[in-house]
């Protein structure tokens, strides 16, 4: 485990507490409803868990971009 680093996130300035909520809100949901998905296999669950995990690796990918940016 001390091989392994955290990426730190380039641009920390520019999120607001209230992104910092919601981003926290949301892996709370998605970690829900997974958790929801492994007691129940219901089919709705499954594709809201995999619909939120396509967006948080989107948002993910775009908080640890370190890609200068130009404009």
């Amino acid at each position: 485990m001390d091989d392994i680093k955290c990426p730190q996130i380039a641009n920390l300035a520019e999120i607001t507490p209230d992104e910092a909520r919601e981003y926290v809100q949301f892996v709370a949901t998605l970690r829900h409803n997974q958790r929801r998905w492994f007691n129940t296999h219901k089919p709705d669950a499954l594709q809201i868990s995999r619909k939120m995990e396509k967006e948080l690796d989107a948002l993910n990918a775009h908080l640890l971009d370190t890609t200068p940016r130009l404009f």
